[in-house]
């Protein structure tokens, strides 16, 4: 059954159809939100909200984008909040400027070295997004760009300037 057909049946009361799109995007939701929160303690809270966010919204969804386009959409403005409430939280206890703060070392993921890790942590958040949503979600650039809510081309830029740091910090020209 597709997500479309799970959609419907949710908006006209089946309740089982919203824990089978639970099912079928949760492992993927926490992926993506435990490389851009930098660990998985964070992305399984985090991905708890996305999908808290997404009951409470379902009813409404318009089926004018793809079911996953409006979930990773969400996760991205879920990640988004919690990336500032963090710049605030360690603000306010540290007494440092956001900008100099030491990054939390990521629990996950292990597939990546712990040097590219740390590169693509230090990137600007919205080169870590569309770099995250194109390489570990394999997302095509306009999937990307609606996701996020910008043009196709500002999502290769985004990309292209996101790889370039990557391979200036490893040392590759």
């Amino acid at each position: 059954m597709r997500d479309r057909e799970l959609v419907k049946r949710f908006q006209n009361g089946d309740e089982e159809a919203f824990d089978e799109l639970v099912k079928r995007h949760y492992t993927s939701t926490l992926g993506l939100l435990s490389r851009l929160s930098g660990n998985s303690m964070d992305g399984d809270d985090l991905c708890q909200e996305v999908f808290i966010r997404v009951y409470r919204g379902l009813k409404r969804f318009k089926s004018q984008s793809q079911f996953s386009t409006w979930l990773y959409r969400i996760s991205v403005n879920v990640a988004n909040s919690h990336h500032r409430k963090e710049k605030v939280r360690k603000l306010f206890f540290s007494g440092h400027e956001p900008e100099n703060l030491p990054e939390v070392e990521p629990a996950e993921p292990r597939e990546l070295d712990p040097e590219m890790w740390d590169a693509i942590q230090q990137l600007p958040q919205k080169q870590k997004m569309v770099l995250t949503l194109r390489i570990f979600q394999e997302l095509r650039f306009k999937e990307v760009a609606a996701i996020l809510d910008m043009t196709e081309n500002s999502a290769k830029v985004n990309y292209h300037h996101a790889i370039k740091r990557l391979k200036e910090r490893l040392g590759e020209k």
